[in-house]
């Protein structure tokens, strides 16, 4: 077995473990902003959990059928108004690209969440600047390639942050890694006809794009890239993550919707 094939065979046990998994039973209670949040959680089925948010115990917010099991909820003040902002950790524990849902409330905007961010995360490293990061996984999931950015909460808008020096090296592709999987596969007759051949590469470009370093992408393309039509996958990988990273910048996928 070689060292790529083995890395694969953990990412797939990892993910029948991560799927198998069970939940108890939780009921969760806390205070935000003059809203009384609920959260009940069962052990049996995906999507049984349920919110609850009442203000002078009458009901102003609820959602079920969304999310499987509570994960954790934390206060912070991420525009720095002085005023603490609601991030609530949520997982529906069925799939292999979802370890969970960063939903983000501001109460003074109401009691519904303004924000639903996949595999979220709150960065507090620069405590003057709190930022709020998002990992995707690639592609087929047993790769375990991810990729991640950075976004803002300001004047109620969460808007993409261009990584600044010190976050830009949490962005950057893991050429380590992906030489080692290449290596793997041109050991073993599996470049272009390995259909994970082409997903590092678009690996490469999504992350350098990112941190704003599509020379360094393609100066390693040149490089290493061994299948023939080599003038049309560079087209197509540049487009590949010039696409995504629109994507990633439109402020209007970030938007919680209840439908």
């Amino acid at each position: 077995m070689t060292k790529l094939q083995a890395k694969l065979f953990l990412n797939i046990v990892f993910l029948i473990f991560y799927l198998s998994g069970t939940n108890a039973d939780t009921i969760v209670e806390f205070r935000y902003s003059g809203f009384d949040f609920r959260i009940d959680t069962r052990s049996e089925g995906f999507f049984t959990g349920n919110i609850t948010v009442k203000e002078k115990g009458n009901t102003v917010f609820s959602m079920d059928s969304t999310f499987t099991s509570y994960v954790d909820h934390k206060f912070i003040d991420l525009d720095k108004n002085g005023k603490k902002e609601l991030a609530l950790y949520l997982t529906d524990g069925a799939s292999p690209y979802v370890f969970h849902y960063l939903y983000i409330f501001d109460g003074e905007k109401g009691p519904k969440p303004l924000f639903m961010l996949l595999n979220g995360e709150i960065d507090s490293t620069d405590k003057e600047l709190p930022l709020l990061t998002v990992n995707s996984r690639m592609s087929p999931a047993v790769l375990g390639l991810w990729y991640n950015w950075y976004l803002q909460y300001k004047n109620g808008r969460l808007s993409y942050f261009n990584p600044d020096k010190k976050r830009k090296q949490s962005v950057r592709p893991d050429y380590e890694f992906v030489n080692e999987a290449l290596k793997d596969l041109k050991e073993n007759n599996q470049t272009c006809d390995d259909f994970a051949y082409d997903v590092f590469f678009e690996y490469i470009f999504l992350c350098s794009k990112i941190a704003g370093e599509e020379n360094e992408a393609e100066e390693y393309f040149n490089k290493n890239y061994l299948c023939p039509e080599k003038t049309a996958a560079l087209k197509r990988f540049k487009n590949y993550a010039a696409d995504n990273l629109k994507w990633i910048k439109d402020e209007e996928n970030y938007i919680y919707s209840e439908y």
